[in-house]
């Protein structure tokens, strides 16, 4: 009987920033970046993977991931991380986080990122 519990809740960007460093060379803390390549290409968190939401193929590469995996999603605000991290909460991925008011808030925390 498996005793993972599911996860999925807004996270802050520091905590994201904390967490990140602490697993950094861990392959199953994934930053997803669900922006498009232009404002991934104008500044991304550090090994983000890039999944544009608003692509044709978002939901088919979503089925190609590893949904054991923990995930911190972004956006620029949050509106389109929060959307993602439904849909991966309804494809049965085990744990997703929206990163709180997305790379904004995360350039305004003065968190790196990087072109």
């Amino acid at each position: 009987m498996s005793t993972h519990k599911k996860e999925f809740e807004e996270i802050e960007p520091k905590e994201v920033f904390t967490i990140l460093e602490k697993h950094r060379n861990d392959p199953d803390f994934v930053i997803l970046d669900v922006r498009t390549l232009e404002e991934y290409d104008g500044g991304h968190i550090e090994n983000a993977y890039l999944l544009n939401f608003k692509s044709g193929s978002f939901e088919n590469e979503l089925g190609k991931m590893d949904k054991n995996k923990k995930y911190f999603v972004y956006c620029r605000t949050g509106r389109k991380s929060r959307k993602a991290v439904e849909l991966m909460k309804k494809r049965g991925y085990m744990e997703a986080h929206s990163i709180i008011g997305g790379v904004d808030k995360w350039k305004r925390n003065r968190l790196p990122v990087e072109k």
